[in-house]
């Protein structure tokens, strides 16, 4: 078998040591357990969210934000013994835009019990999260903040709610 000229040779040679250099042949060990690393890793909005109702006996909003940029959210009763005559389901994603500033795309769909109706809208909000009150403040809504209430990205145990597709 005939050898390939020198020059072929020293050509492979360098695109060799330049993808071995360059990083595209090597696996990086991000110091995690097997978890995808996201753009969102770390953030301080990932958890459950509530805020208050916005008048006495009105819907309090519930928020889940995930590590993915994943966001779910839905209304559940101000008081405990509320029925509602609706049910809103909000999914989207969200992104950090600056340090603390996070912007929400997403799409609800409201579901109306009393004429079995439906209708959509597509949600488009800035959020602006304070570290010193642990809150998230709507630019949509600035005077109703949402409060922490956990900081897994599920829906907290006892809350009778559930959001499709979680």
């Amino acid at each position: 078998m005939k050898s390939p000229p020198p020059l072929i040779a020293a050509l492979g040679i360098f695109l060799l040591v330049c993808i071995l250099t360059c990083g595209c042949s090597r696996i990086q060990d991000t110091g995690d357990t097997g978890a995808t690393a996201s753009p969102a890793s770390g953030a301080p909005i990932i958890g459950a969210w509530v805020s208050g109702p916005r008048e006495p006996g009105g819907v309090q909003d519930l928020s889940i934000f995930k590590e993915s940029g994943r966001f779910d959210a839905t209304v559940i009763p101000g008081a405990p013994a509320e029925t509602l005559l609706y049910e809103v389901y909000l999914q989207g994603s969200w992104e950090e835009t600056s340090a603390n500033q996070y912007l929400l795309i997403g799409e609800e769909i409201t579901h109306f019990f009393t004429n079995d109706t439906h209708s959509t809208r597509m949600v488009r909000d800035l959020l602006r999260y304070d570290p010193r009150d642990d809150r998230l403040y709507r630019e949509s809504d600035p005077a109703n903040p949402l409060e922490r209430i956990s900081h897994e990205a599920t829906i907290p145990p006892g809350m009778n709610v559930s959001i499709p597709w979680d």
